[in-house]
């Protein structure tokens, strides 16, 4: 069970939603109000993702899993400008006739901020990051 979960179809194949999102960039085309830069060490597993945030704070992924076309999940290493630590994410993807029925959640560990604060921007983010992947196609 995680303690926040989003779902959503993207207007998709769930085969292009996966490699948008193992590809591990591009956010900043989704987010260009939250990301000042975003920049990908490496790839496939392992592949380390380093978001520096507008107004200060740097966040660092680090892609854990790429699974059959169907499971991504990534952990942060580092953070200095998110209001939780011990984060991990999994999103599940789904065919859905010529879209994608796709499944964003996570667990972490609160700090500095109540899990009642926080669930609400972890939904708002999961969301409007499967509503733009379109973007990146």
């Amino acid at each position: 069970m995680y303690k926040v979960t989003v779902e959503r179809t993207v207007n998709l194949p769930r085969k292009q939603v996966f490699d948008l999102l193992v590809q591990f960039g591009g956010l900043e085309k989704i987010l260009p109000d939250m990301i000042e830069s975003l920049e990908v060490t490496g790839s496939g597993l392992g592949a380390l993702r380093t978001v520096k945030l507008k107004g200060g704070g740097t966040v660092i992924e680090r892609l854990d899993v790429a699974y059959d076309e169907r499971v991504f999940g990534y952990t942060i290493t580092f953070n200095d400008a998110m209001p939780f630590e011990n984060y991990c994410a999994v999103v599940t993807l789904e065919d859905a006739g010529d879209k994608t029925l796709a499944r964003w959640g996570s667990n972490w560990d609160a700090k500095g901020a109540s899990e009642d604060e926080i669930k609400p921007m972890l939904n708002d983010l999961y969301g409007a990051l499967l509503d733009g992947l379109p973007k990146l196609a």
